[in-house]
């Protein structure tokens, strides 16, 4: 289908108590549209705040407050604390009014492709900045923006088994999944087949958004891939307005840059299609060691980097580690390992053992509360560990994200462990290590991508992906909030940085103020990228800080959005 959506010349875009602010009458026509499903903005917190303060309602948000399962059911909520900006929070003091801050003005609950349409035609009209939401796990506040129309994808909740599709680049099991499907209810949609699909750790974010639309690694990326290395369809609305399906033939620029260019840059994302893997068994393994264990900070922070140069053959045979570092503790949360019996992997792993033994006797299975188990499943495993221990997960108000290459890994592991050291040395920040290879025998032989995608090539390289995080920052003011982003961004990052100053980072799990994101993010796909968002979003009515194209974008001290 093709659609007429108009064009204004470039200004900044509207917000509430501007002229060019569209009237009552102008939404209420839009509501019409969308057959009632407009949503003015009324933020959750409101009940926190004079006049409408409720101490037993504001009591009970503060519970949930930062949960994914709660923002996720609201359409202008969201995890990212930054961007809430101590704006109408249960954490500040209840004398002051609620000011819905960086939050959209209204939100289209969008069912269909007709809905999401009109929705950028409004805003095209009256030049309103749109933003799109899917769960609200974004940590750049690409889903969020003062004064926007949002796009709200959340109950487009379609889920499709198809025992064989057939194309000229795959013929296979798939499924296709709506955008607003989450992690856990596409895990369990497919395994009632007898299948499973990549898809993130955490249950609640959703494999057809920002997730895999930015590459997307999963606990099964080892054997698998990523997330974008999977996809066989999008279905999309464009910004002109058309209704349209990109594979790797037709339109096969726009299926590139949606698998993993970013989420939110090239089209509303109406629903995926992914291949399935025949569902299958799986051993996890899980260790933690301390200072006091090691026998002395130095002793730990040589078992640490003993862990890490131990780990490489394990992730070249498909294994996929997630574990904490901080000053003083290593907890390997979980290290899983796809296909393989318990007893083959405690082999695998007794050198590792025995390396951090070498290290300090006292450090041995039993010291570290070393343990492997078994599922018959990879779902049961899911449910039951994985997705349970992510749920109570919050944003911190800012952390920042980098790159293992496992070329530095293998050539400075001891000036890099040193400045792993020294970045988390006083306690206030800790280290989320995801550790993987994707270029691995077991995955080239598995599972090859689809198609050539535009996933980040700093990310087939990486040994880990790290996300550094402070600790202790609940309820912080906002200058102390401002305090923290400028530390990290300008002490503690640069100290990794130093040692390894092209590594990048994953763009879904990094900051918003990252100097030089087009290499970070994007490593050397940006040109490309650049000239496909050209084609396909000329107006650039889709953006998103550290997106394609955000750069020709900036916000005046009212929080307009303005072309540079």
């Amino acid at each position: 289908m093709n659609y007429a959506v108009s064009r204004r010349a470039p200004l900044c875009k509207n917000i509430p108590g501007d002229a060019g602010w569209p009237g009552t009458q102008a939404w209420t026509q839009l509501n019409r549209t969308v057959g009632g499903r407009l949503i003015a903005t009324v933020p959750l917190a409101e009940v926190c705040h004079a006049p409408t303060y409720s101490e037993a309602a504001c009591d009970d948000l503060r519970k949930q407050w930062g949960l994914a399962a709660l923002d996720a059911k609201y359409p202008t909520e969201f995890m990212s604390t930054w961007f809430q900006n101590n704006t109408c929070t249960p954490l500040t003091d209840p004398s002051t009014p609620c000011v819905p801050g960086d939050r959209a003005a209204y939100s289209i609950d969008v069912r269909s492709a007709s809905d999401a349409l009109a929705g950028l035609q409004f805003a095209s009209k009256h030049n309103i900045r749109l933003v799109i939401k899917n769960s609200g796990h974004d940590v750049h506040g690409r889903s969020t923006g003062k004064g926007s129309l949002l796009l709200w994808v959340h109950n487009l909740k379609s889920k499709k088994f198809i025992p064989s599709y057939k194309s000229s680049f795959y013929k296979g099991p798939a499924v296709q999944i709506g955008s607003g499907v989450s992690g856990s209810e596409a895990a369990s949609f497919t395994s009632s087949y007898g299948y499973r699909i990549v898809a993130g750790s955490c249950g609640t974010v959703k494999p057809a958004g920002g997730y895999t639309q930015g590459g997307g690694h999963s606990l099964l990326s080892g054997i698998y891939g990523f997330g974008a290395d999977n996809v066989l369809e999008w279905e999309v609305v464009t910004a002109n307005g058309r209704h349209l399906t990109a594979t790797p033939v037709q339109n096969p620029d726009l299926y590139w840059a949606l698998s993993g260019g970013g989420g939110g840059t090239f089209a509303v994302v109406l629903s995926m299609t992914v291949r399935a893997f025949p569902d299958a068994d799986a051993s996890i393994a899980s260790l933690i060691f301390n200072v006091s264990k090691a026998g002395g900070v130095d002793k730990y922070w040589e078992a640490v980097q003993v862990f890490q140069e131990q780990l490489q053959p394990l992730l070249d045979d498909g294994v996929v580690a997630e574990y904490l570092i901080t000053n003083d503790t290593l907890t390997m949360g979980l290290l899983i390992a796809p296909g393989v019996k318990n007893d083959s992997l405690a082999s695998s792993m007794q050198p590792l053992v025995d390396a951090l033994t070498k290290v300090s006797p006292t450090l041995n299975k039993d010291s570290m509360s070393f343990s492997v188990s078994y599922w018959n499943r990879y779902i049961e495993l899911y449910e039951t560990v994985v997705a349970p221990a992510l749920a109570a997960a919050v944003f911190p108000y800012a952390f920042a994200g980098r790159f293992l290459p496992r070329k530095i890994l293998q050539t400075k592991s001891t000036e890099w462990h040193r400045a792993l050291r020294a970045a988390l040395s006083d306690g206030r920040y800790y280290g989320s290590f995801v550790s993987l290879n994707v270029q691995n025998k077991n995955r080239s032989r598995l599972a090859p991508p689809v198609a050539a995608n535009a996933v980040q090539p700093n990310f087939h390289t990486a040994f880990s992906s790290i996300v550094i995080n402070p600790t202790g920052t609940e309820n912080l003011d906002w200058p102390s909030a401002e305090a923290l982003q400028n530390e990290i961004q300008n002490k503690i990052m640069p100290i990794l940085e130093k040692v390894a100053p092209d590594a990048g980072a994953y763009k879904n799990e990094a900051n918003w103020a990252q100097k030089n994101f087009q290499q970070a993010f994007y490593d050397g796909t940006y040109p490309k990228l650049s000239k496909i968002k050209k084609k396909w979003d000329p107006e650039g009515i889709f953006y998103g800080i550290t997106n394609v194209g955000s750069e020709k974008w900036a916000t005046d001290a009212a929080g307009r959005l303005c072309p540079i």
